[in-house]
């Protein structure tokens, strides 16, 4: 459901996408309003699901993960118990930083970050060839990334 906002709304994500940490007061000299008026504007922002949380991003590559690979698997059934035990399972591997069900030719991607390629041979071995009901991994290595944000496009 999408959610009408004004102006002033949309500056404030806008912000707020490209600083999470702004103060209050820095956000309200930004936006044109008292800290008090800004404070309750990204708090009915916040009620309303439209900012999920705050995070930090960091630098895979800084942290070891010299390796992204998105991992495009097909599963063998398409029953509810398959599927939710894919999810739960894939879920609890903490290589797997986003999973999407999707359309067409497979029915997942995955994006992975792993150390290196030995990383990921063994993460596929232990991990995602032992799931129960996955019939077929194809993997694409990431050789760099041409664009790479968190923005939405308000």
């Amino acid at each position: 459901m999408r959610v009408r906002l004004d102006e002033l709304d949309l500056k404030i994500l806008r912000i707020l996408q490209e600083d999470g940490r702004v103060t209050n007061a820095d956000l309200a000299r930004m936006i044109g309003l008292s800290p008090p008026s800004a404070l309750q504007r990204v708090r009915k922002l916040e009620e309303l699901r439209l900012v999920k949380g705050y995070v930090a991003l960091l630098s895979p590559e800084r942290l070891g993960y010299g390796l992204t690979v998105f991992a495009q698997v097909s599963l063998a059934l398409h029953q509810d118990k398959a599927i939710e035990r894919f999810k739960r399972e894939v879920g609890e591997i903490p290589q797997v930083i986003e999973a999407y069900n999707v359309s067409g030719e497979f029915d997942y991607l995955l994006k992975i970050v792993v150390e290196d390629m030995r990383a990921y041979e063994t993460l596929i071995r232990e991990r995602l060839s032992t799931i129960k009901g996955l019939s077929k991994i194809q993997s694409c290595f990431v050789l760099s990334a041409a664009k790479q944000t968190t923005k939405l496009p308000l």
